[in-house]
């Protein structure tokens, strides 16, 4: 399965709610994501670094107490996949900020990030507006 957001993009500035427009929506797309035999969900993202790292994996991220843990899986090219694993529904509200500090630990302090799902990088939280 894939989800699909819709993400507000920021120029930086402080805005008038009333100015938005359709034009500064840009729609996003979640990772892929399944139901395992075990009850748990499995989200698969794919990433594309602006370099390239050795083949290996990296424990990136965990929250126990949500149910929420995220793995990269680098394959000795640009192209990384992000492995989430959680308790609840993939896209349960409850693992986005999650989610979205794994993309910031991966692109801080192990590989910047080009690309998510093959979008623009800035497209989503935590980038927008940096």
């Amino acid at each position: 399965m894939v989800g699909t957001n819709y993400a507000m993009i920021s120029d930086g500035q402080d805005r008038n709610p009333e100015s938005y427009s359709a034009s500064d929506l840009r729609k996003t797309e979640w990772g892929t994501f399944e139901r395992q035999d075990s009850g748990s969900w499995k989200t698969v993202w794919r990433l594309t670094l602006r370099n390239s790292r050795s083949e290996g994996q990296v424990d990136v991220f965990r929250d126990d107490a949500i149910g929420f843990v995220s793995t990269i899986h680098f394959t000795g090219s640009p192209s990384a996949q992000l492995l989430v694993i959680t308790r609840e529904h993939a896209m349960s509200p409850e693992y986005y900020p999650a989610t979205y500090t794994s993309f910031r630990i991966i692109n801080d302090e192990l590989s910047e990030i080009d690309k998510i799902q093959d979008l623009p990088r800035d497209w989503y939280a935590p980038f927008r507006g940096r």
